[in-house]
């Protein structure tokens, strides 16, 4: 009797002992999160204009080129590895007030992973974006041209031209390219490729 008594404690030992997790119990075990992705708007070819409010804006050329001349006569070269993107953008008021005009941050590129914010660069022959007056009149036209430093092996067509008018988180630095930040904002895209 002793030796059944022993063998059916030390069964019932051996299952509860099987039979415990290494998570105690009553602690829920964390369940994975889905990370949305931001699905970005059918992109817009170059020379279409979008409206915004009563903006109007448009990306009406591009151009790739390893140096350039600065409205001081000296040539500049782009970071090792890289070369410059000229993105033309012209705005119309096409409304009855005033309108602030977006600042040059409100601009991106996005290639690959990355988000690519404008560079400060004073083209001799390109009116610089960054020197347009602060507001824009109705019926009023300005036109400037942004720069961006991009990869040596990216490709037009791999690129896109994006603006955010109303992001309150807008700064200088790379961002997630699925822009966190954007949601629920207008976002417009053009695709780069001619």
């Amino acid at each position: 009797m002793k030796y059944i008594s022993r063998t059916l404690i030390v069964g019932l030992l051996v299952i509860t002992a099987c039979s415990t997790t290494s998570q105690p119990s009553g602690i829920p075990t964390p369940q994975p999160t889905a990370t949305e992705v931001k699905v970005f708007p059918t992109a817009s070819s170059t020379n279409d204009s979008i409206m915004w409010e009563d903006l109007q804006v448009t990306m009406d050329r591009l151009e790739v080129t390893d140096e350039y001349v600065t409205e001081f006569g000296s040539t500049r070269i782009p970071p090792a590895g890289n070369k410059f993107l000229w993105v033309h953008v012209r705005l119309k008021n096409t409304g009855q007030t005033e309108m602030d005009v977006p600042i040059s941050e409100h601009f991106s590129i996005l290639y690959a992973a990355i988000e690519l914010k404008p560079s400060y660069g004073y083209h001799a022959e390109y009116r610089d974006y960054t020197s347009l007056v602060p507001v824009i009149f109705p019926d009023q036209e300005l036109d400037g041209w942004l720069r961006f430093d991009i990869p040596i092996a990216a490709e037009l067509r791999e690129l896109r031209f994006v603006f955010i008018p109303e992001s309150n988180q807008v700064g200088a630095s790379y961002n997630s390219p699925n822009y966190p930040y954007a949601e629920n904002r207008q976002t417009y895209v053009w695709n780069c490729a001619p």
